[in-house]
């Protein structure tokens, strides 16, 4: 799989969900086939279950697109001054009289680049964070 097309979904989770033994759609609708019924019916449920996850998923994955969009938009803004930043210390390394450090380094710590980034970060990649020591316990 592409790098595009790993930053957008991947088959890991795709297979998390949709996993016939322990996927999340059969967690979901477990409790409807320990019900007393026949193996049609068991199977019809099992099918209803997994439209409704499914559609589920379809409903939030624009949302999810946007979000990583979004974090993958703030990074690149972030990494391009972070680069700028370093070209600037080397420029006054080498050229005492031009001093452009300090505005970079202002600007990098401006509200206008230092939340967002902050913000960014601390929501999309704390969340796997805060899954995993969930997980973990």
């Amino acid at each position: 799989m592409s790098f595009f097309g790993r930053l957008f979904g991947t088959n890991k989770a795709i297979s998390d969900i949709t996993d016939k033994e322990n996927g999340l759609l059969v967690r979901a609708g477990g409790w409807v086939d320990g019900l007393s019924h026949t193996e049609q019916e068991k199977a019809a449920h099992s099918l209803e279950v997994r439209k409704w996850g499914l559609s589920q998923l379809e409903a939030l994955a624009p949302f999810k697109i946007v979000q990583r969009i979004l974090a993958f938009s703030i990074s690149s803004v972030w990494i391009l001054l972070a680069i700028n930043v370093v070209i600037s210390l080397w420029v006054e390394a080498f050229h005492p009289d031009i001093l452009i450090a300090d505005k970079m380094l202002r600007f990098a710590f401006s509200d206008y680049i230092f939340w967002p980034v902050t913000v960014c970060f601390g929501l999309y990649f704390g969340g796997g964070f805060v899954e995993s020591i969930r997980r973990a316990k």
